[in-house]
């Protein structure tokens, strides 16, 4: 598992974030700069002055938001498969998972969203991805994955992002259809913000894989990312 090979350098915090798991799901939007406040309350309830700070996905865009709103409290982040702000594609992709998950059975639109994120080899390699996914997607109320996919088709999170001033490491699939390393003109990308803050960002790109190079690619993603933050620690 991922989370052990991890566990064997770092001690690890996983919380569920707003809306999920056994945190609380108020019939309110959710947004990815209150996401990270969340996380710095956390940190406050469990006395953590500074972390290592790993998102993926739409937690990856947490990740950027806290490092850029709480940099004295990041020693160094990972933002895998994750951008800033969409492009008009993910914008539009986004708006089609809520449109599904209104309509259709939470099945459906998980496996949906399966198909997008990972490789054809790997779900064919893979077949217990579905109900894998089925199961986490399906904990999930309407309202969560409303607002999730609502606070990303909205996120513009380039003017928080020009202010990293801590060490940040984007990991993205160069297959990736969700969130790619690089976007049309109106997204801003993984790549978009190394140009913008080239002193503080990193970018490494896993060939032929998808939006889960830590599903697709584990050793490998697992290897980059605790390079990475060893390194921010010896620094």
């Amino acid at each position: 598992m991922v989370n052990d090979a991890f566990r064997e350098r770092f001690h690890l915090i996983s919380f569920d974030a707003r809306g999920y798991g056994r945190s609380e799901a108020p019939l309110e939007p959710y947004s990815i700069g209150e996401r990270a406040d969340d996380g710095a309350a956390l940190l406050d309830a469990l006395g953590c002055d500074r972390v290592l700070v790993h998102g993926t996905s739409m937690g990856g865009m947490v990740a950027i938001a806290f490092t850029a709103k709480y940099p004295e409290r990041t020693i160094a982040a990972c933002a895998d498969c994750s951008l800033a702000r969409c492009d008009v594609h993910r914008r539009t992709l986004f708006r089609s998972w809520r449109s599904m998950a209104e309509s259709m059975p939470l099945d459906e639109v998980s496996d949906a969203i399966t198909v997008q994120a990972v490789s054809a080899r790997f779900v064919e390699a893979n077949p217990g991805i579905f109900e894998s996914v089925r199961a986490i997607v399906g904990k999930n109320s309407l309202h969560t994955i409303r607002q999730a996919c609502i606070a990303m088709e909205e996120m513009d999170l380039e003017p928080l992002a020009r202010q990293i001033c801590r060490p940040i490491l984007f990991t993205n699939g160069t297959n990736d259809i969700m969130t790619p390393p690089r976007l049309a003109p109106s997204g801003f990308s993984a790549a978009q913000v190394v140009e913008a803050v080239p002193a503080w960002a990193r970018l490494h790109e896993f060939p032929d894989i998808g939006h889960a190079p830590l599903l697709e690619e584990p050793a490998e993603a697992v290897r980059v990312v605790s390079e990475f933050f060893l390194e921010a620690l010896a620094g």
